[in-house]
């Protein structure tokens, strides 16, 4: 027994001090390591608070009554008088809640609808067979290389032959299907198993029901991330509506306020009181949703 506890001490020994030096490496190796990682933070703090302090700027100006008179020379953020009457200036000579109506129908819809789409089309390019499919969805994807001021002319041909201008359709219809949703949906619909899909085909299901009860509520993150990117494109989208509606009823946010900023001249507290109306439902969505964008776009981006 003792020639036994002899002969572990120095193991011991040998073993502990072993651990020190390791210790005392990985220490000298993540000393430098640590400096780019504190100058990569350090960058992107100073490049969030860039984007965010305009934004800061433009809340606290809105709320003072003093900018409609002079602009202050140095941003300031804290209103010196607090007030909300640049609001009930905008609210009262506006007819914001008719153009807030307009932009919810508008990107509600155009949103689910785009949504459903290219989750469809998305399944059947990840999951389907037929011949040609790698040839259309190349076509397919193709499209995004044309910018939209190459379609809005026969676009804008089509809703009038249609007699759609100055309705929901002329700014639903024109937006319900695209390059980038469908890609995005394929991208993640392909990491899903196949042996799911194989498993309810053997039941008996229809491609329909397995993309409704199989494939959609397995897609939550990309369709979150997708539903975001699309609700902010639809939302502060401004060359379209302004093309295809003439009537003021059927004004949405963005248009609103630059056809009432052109036609009349308005006071600088007022006018960044209309614009902060007009970004904060898209603020308040992508702060709910973020996780779920973030999630969708990491995972979206990683299957290939």
């Amino acid at each position: 027994m003792t020639t036994q506890k002899t002969n572990r001490r120095p193991e011991s020994t040998a073993a502990t001090a072993r651990q020190r030096r390791g210790a005392s490496r990985r220490s000298t190796r993540n000393g430098p390591r640590a400096l780019p990682q504190i100058i990569l933070v350090g960058l992107l703090s100073i490049g969030g608070l860039a984007m965010v302090l305009p934004f800061v700027w433009m809340v606290t100006t809105s709320l003072s009554r003093q900018s409609n008179s002079a602009m202050p020379r140095t941003p300031t953020f804290w209103p010196p008088d607090l007030s909300l009457f640049n609001y009930e200036v905008a609210s009262s000579s506006l007819p914001i809640e008719r153009f807030y109506l307009n932009s919810f129908v508008v990107v509600g819809l155009t949103t689910v609808g785009y949504l459903f789409c290219s989750a469809l089309t998305g399944y059947a390019f990840a999951k389907g067979r037929f011949p040609g499919k790698s040839f259309f969805f190349i076509a397919f994807l193709s499209t995004l290389l044309l910018p939209f001021e190459t379609r809005m002319i026969p676009l804008y041909d089509l809703m009038s032959t249609l007699n759609w201008n100055n309705t929901y359709w002329a700014l639903i219809m024109p937006f319900l299907a695209g390059g980038f949703g469908t890609f995005l949906m394929r991208q993640h619909i392909s990491g899903l198993p196949d042996e799911l899909i194989h498993a309810a085909r053997i039941e008996g299901a229809g491609e329909f029901t397995i993309f409704l009860r199989i494939v959609l509520p397995l897609c939550k993150p990309a369709l979150a991330s997708l539903a975001i990117i699309n609700i902010i494109w639809r939302w502060n989208d401004l060359l379209w509506p302004l093309l295809v509606t003439t009537e003021r009823d059927m004004y949405t946010v963005t248009q609103g306020l630059a056809m009432s900023g052109r036609s009349s001249g308005i006071h600088t507290g007022v006018a960044l009181a209309t614009a902060t109306l007009a970004i904060l439902p898209v603020m308040i969505i992508y702060l709910v949703l973020q996780r779920q964008i973030i999630r969708g776009i990491a995972m979206s981006g990683m299957k290939g």
